[in-house]
């Protein structure tokens, strides 16, 4: 898993890098050329879809997830645990619905190509479908280092 987590790290920041330079392009081809550039604004936006995709199991792998821990803090150590594991399990769901629903939704578009840069809206989706596979990867490990570690925690 950790060189799928440093690989997805880099896809993150290559992705960021990519937004901001086409951003940048655009808004100096605009404002200095007076021309515009017809496909920068829907590569931001569909980069934009993988970038936020690929984050989410980067963040889940980092706790770095909004929650409320004081709430957590409230229980017994057994309701703890027990807690985390259907936080898990909720993580794992998200993950299936993200692969399940979005392969759908590429079948119907598979077809369809963006008007900008002409590539298939599938491939667009496809960030989700990743994105979700990831997820599921992430937990599953953590679930599974959290047996191997010997206690339910």
């Amino acid at each position: 898993m950790r060189y799928i987590n440093k690989i997805a790290e880099a896809l993150i920041v290559l992705l960021f890098t990519a937004i901001v330079i086409a951003g940048t392009l655009q808004v100096f081809n605009r404002f200095v050329l007076n021309i515009s550039l017809s496909w920068s604004e829907e590569f931001q936006k569909f980069a934009f879809i993988w970038l936020v995709f690929i984050s989410i199991p980067v963040a889940y792998n980092r706790a770095a997830h909004l929650r409320v821990d004081t709430f957590l803090g409230l229980f017994p150590a057994a309701v703890q645990r027990a807690l985390r594991w259907i936080i898990d399990l909720m993580w794992v769901g998200l993950g299936l619905s993200l692969i399940v629903y979005t392969s759908r939704l590429m079948q119907v578009t598979q077809h369809q190509l963006s008007p900008g840069l002409g590539i298939s809206m599938a491939a667009v989706y496809a960030g989700m479908v990743v994105g979700g596979l990831y997820l599921v990867l992430c937990v599953g490990a953590a679930m599974l280092a959290r047996i191997k570690a010997g206690h339910a925690s």
